[in-house]
């Protein structure tokens, strides 16, 4: 939510509760000097809550897109370690719960209860990839971590006792024993994103925007008794267009 939206938002609910109780006010008979404090008071009283919401609201739905982002993030991170690395990994967000073994297959944990089995690409786990597991002989629990996993799949993990952690779970998984890395594979060096940003603000196209601009304040200095600043600004932006359309970045 933007901050204008939101201050739009609160001067809507003022106005609106503060007249509601006003016309309730008078509708009793209250003399209108007491009707318009106390409906101020009230509409100021309905605000307040109305504001306290929307920013619960609004800190939510940024948590959320927060979390959406480092998941996937943290998928896509998992997906380009290499077996070993995916294997430690693991290892070292959980082997404080318990004494987890790395086994001699790779991308495979054991520990005296459970399995854990590791099947992370970027193609959804198939039935085919289930099979191994599926007859993998042990007594002890089974455990998949995936990216993503098929419908069919996933019943054939139903089917044989298979726990699945895929997506948003392995996230939580890690997140909620703060194990989440310091630095995601895939992200843009500092370096890199500073000059992806140079050249977005740069960009050639960008010019026709500060042409339309200048031209714009322009015309309105043409319309004003006061017009030496529109045409100081105006032609300013004219020349940063010209500047960028020369030597800015294709």
């Amino acid at each position: 939510m933007k901050k204008t939206a939101f201050i739009s938002d609160l001067i809507f609910t003022f106005f609106l509760s503060s007249l509601g109780v006003l016309c309730l006010f008078r509708f009793l008979k209250i003399s209108f000097t007491f009707s318009c404090v106390l409906s101020a008071v009230c509409g100021l009283l309905i605000t307040c809550s109305v504001g306290a919401l929307l920013q619960s609201k609004r800190k939510t739905i940024f948590l959320k897109k927060s979390d959406e982002e480092t998941m996937q993030k943290l998928l896509l991170h998992l997906v380009l370690l290499t077996n070993e690395a995916k294997t430690s990994f693991f290892r070292n967000a959980i082997e404080n719960e318990k004494n987890f073994v790395i086994s001699d297959e790779p991308l495979l944990l054991y520990s005296e209860a459970e399995y854990y089995f590791l099947r992370f690409t970027f193609s959804p786990v198939s039935a085919d990839d289930i099979l191994p597991i599926a007859y993998f002989e042990t007594t002890k629990q089974k455990i998949l971590f995936c990216l993503k996993i098929e419908e069919d799949a996933l019943q054939l993990c139903k089917r044989f006792g298979v726990n699945v952690y895929a997506g948003d779970s392995v996230y939580l998984f890690f997140k909620q024993r703060n194990a989440l890395p310091q630095r995601f594979l895939g992200d843009e060096l500092p370096e890199i994103k500073k000059k992806r940003h140079r050249k977005l603000w740069f960009s050639k196209t960008n010019s026709r925007r500060f042409l339309t601009s200048g031209a714009l304040i322009l015309f309105t200095s043409l319309l004003t008794p006061f017009p030496y600043y529109y045409l100081i600004f105006g032609a300013a932006l004219l020349l940063t267009a010209l500047f960028v359309r020369i030597f800015g970045y294709e």
